[in-house]
């Protein structure tokens, strides 16, 4: 597994111990697709992916839960055990793992993720997730705030900012379902702000690529769906630098850009 954070510590770098569920599942898709860009080298890649995604369902899936946990911390003696980041519900991902690996627990993982992403976008009129959710089997509710990371973990924030990307290119019913609830909800408003309560309420007044460039990517790859006007408004995104001081608006911003590209 990948520590997740790794910073400067008395002039020196120190890596925190714990996985975090949503980098593993990046760094196992990247390896996915090294195979298909780079084919000579194939092997070597499908092998280190097989290895991370086998790691990814003996430490950070709960099957009480048909979930995939935030860590190899939130193990079943933790508290967390039953926490999910709605960011780590990726049916792409899932069906990639299972057609290297044929390991049914994929599919487990990727109907029991998107039942209870469906669960909780059904919960308000909006159609929005929150970052993080307490799930059984058949249930889903939002966490309060200050559960894991801060005073939003229960809005839709800077994980669950993530949920229309990640949601974008799947044919699965229920993913798209989901999709079009968020992204109408997203089209009814030409600002897009950082950031919303389940029932709507904007937290703040400021845009950001972090939002914007998911409902970009998500809104490529659906044209024709009911929020075409998304893809006017949200490219902004590039309309100026990449920014050098914020990894996580870089990043999605160039994911969306290489979508357009494409």
């Amino acid at each position: 597994m990948m520590k997740w954070r790794q910073y400067r510590k008395d002039g020196r770098w120190v890596s925190d111990a714990n996985s975090a569920t949503d980098g593993d599942l990046f760094i196992a898709m990247a390896l996915d697709r090294a195979a298909t860009v780079w084919p000579q080298r194939a092997g070597y890649y499908h092998r280190l992916e097989r290895q991370l995604t086998n790691d990814i369902l003996a430490y950070e899936y709960n099957p009480q839960t048909r979930a995939l946990t935030v860590g190899n911390w939130a193990t079943s003696k933790s508290k967390y055990y039953r926490l999910i980041r709605t960011s780590d519900v990726a049916p792409t991902f899932f069906d990639s793992f299972y057609r290297l690996s044929h390991d049914q627990r994929w599919r487990i993982v990727k109907g029991g993720m998107l039942d209870h992403l469906a669960d909780l976008s059904g919960q308000h009129r909006t159609g929005l997730v929150p970052d993080f959710a307490w799930v059984t089997a058949d249930h889903a509710k939002p966490v309060k705030p200050w559960t894991v990371a801060s005073k939003n973990d229960g809005n839709y924030s800077y994980n669950a900012c993530r949920v229309p990307m990640m949601l974008a290119a799947s044919k699965d019913p229920r993913a798209q379902r989901t999709l079009t609830r968020m992204m109408k909800f997203f089209s009814q408003s030409y600002h897009v702000t950082a950031g919303y309560t389940l029932a709507g309420k904007q937290l703040t007044h400021h845009q950001s690529g972090s939002f914007s460039a998911p409902i970009f990517y998500a809104v490529s790859r659906n044209r024709d769906h009911g929020y075409d006007n998304l893809f006017d408004s949200q490219k902004f995104i590039f309309s100026k630098p990449l920014t050098k001081d914020n990894y996580y608006d870089a990043t999605l911003t160039s994911i969306a850009a290489m979508e357009r590209m494409n």
